[in-house]
């Protein structure tokens, strides 16, 4: 069942289009996130889910219903901004009741009631009568998605709301949003920058560029299965070389500087080989290349080692400690990724 969907939504600024021709599919209940660096369009498709901005062209969908001309307000979305906009002359309770006051509570509730079931689910029980500027980043973090949640919506949005906080706080809070979400199962299209971030709490990720999408897929099949180069450098990190069909074989290898890569898939002409770090190994018997490790870092569960093959830098993770000056990588050909 469809959540929300956008069918060839394109919006422009003067001379800049943001987004570009978007179609989008989110199921009911579905974690779904756009990802992808500064300026792609993430924020802007956000808002024209929300109703802040008006589509040039396309529709958006909650379930079969258009929202065209539909104001913000009449939507049943909750929104939690980046910046969390929490009323500093109101105590957190009433911030949390702000979120009710164009309709009633779901089921009957009393605001009081709702309130305070809302702060329990976010962990707050009992800071009700607390003001804004008394609370960790995290907690008004929390104050803030509990407003949201507060008239029970159907479409939950979240505009890179953690990335004001320190790694350690973002980690912790992104695994409780999760879990609030997955307890509600309501239907939330998350926006962040950060890759690591959509790889880890989302049931599937879209990665936007320029305004349009590259792919979407689950955070597995984006990271191991790009569709694009782009994708391939942008989410994680990625060894990506730009090859050619050597004529004399039928598509099962790819040459590279003088080094020949066999490959399981069928390629034609120019092709580009990715490889993660992680699956490059020192002293691999597959798929050789001799490399210069240039500096490694230590990472507490892994080594990372930079290497320069011949101008082109290769980085490769390993669990062992990488050896020092020249050395011989390689790879397995089922964990090469052809674009």
């Amino acid at each position: 069942m469809t959540g929300l969907e956008l069918d060839g939504v394109t919006r422009a600024f003067e001379e800049t289009t943001a987004v570009d021709d978007v179609s989008l599919s989110v199921r009911d209940g579905e974690f779904f996130t756009l990802v992808g660096p500064s300026g792609c369009g993430k924020t802007t498709t956000l808002r024209l889910i929300a109703g802040f901005e008006p589509p040039d062209a396309g529709d958006v969908r909650f379930g079969d219903e258009s929202m065209t001309g539909v104001p913000p307000e009449e939507r049943d979305v909750g929104i939690v901004f980046q910046t969390y906009a929490l009323f500093p002359h109101m105590s957190v309770a009433e911030n949390v009741a702000y979120g009710l006051r164009f309709r009633d509570p779901p089921a009957g509730q009393t605001t009081e009631e709702r309130v305070d079931e809302l702060l329990e689910l976010v962990d707050l029980g009992g800071f009700g009568d607390r003001d804004p500027d008394e609370l960790s980043g995290g907690q008004q973090q929390r104050v803030a998605l509990a407003r949201a949640l507060a008239p029970g919506p159907s479409v939950l949005l979240l505009d890179e709301p953690m990335s004001a906080l320190d790694a350690r706080l973002r980690e912790r809070l992104r695994v409780q949003v999760k879990q609030i979400q997955s307890d509600l199962d309501i239907t939330t299209v998350y926006v962040t920058h950060d890759q690591s971030e959509a790889l880890a709490i989302s049931d599937r990720v879209a990665v936007l560029n320029a305004g349009q999408v590259e792919q979407v897929g689950t955070p597995e099949a984006v990271y191991r299965e790009p569709a694009s180069r782009f994708v391939a450098e942008f989410v994680g990190d990625n060894n990506v070389f730009d090859g050619a069909l050597p004529v004399e074989t039928e598509g099962s290898s790819v040459r590279v500087q003088d080094v020949e890569f066999h490959v399981e898939e069928a390629i034609d002409g120019r092709t580009t080989v990715c490889v993660r770090p992680e699956n490059l190994l020192f002293d691999c018997n597959t798929n050789q290349f001799p490399v210069r490790v240039e500096n490694v870092e230590f990472l507490g569960d892994a080594y990372r080692a930079h290497c320069d093959w011949d101008g082109r830098d290769v980085l490769v993770k390993t669990r062992d400690e990488p050896p020092s000056g020249d050395a011989v990588v390689g790879f397995d050909p089922a964990d090469a990724t052809l674009l």
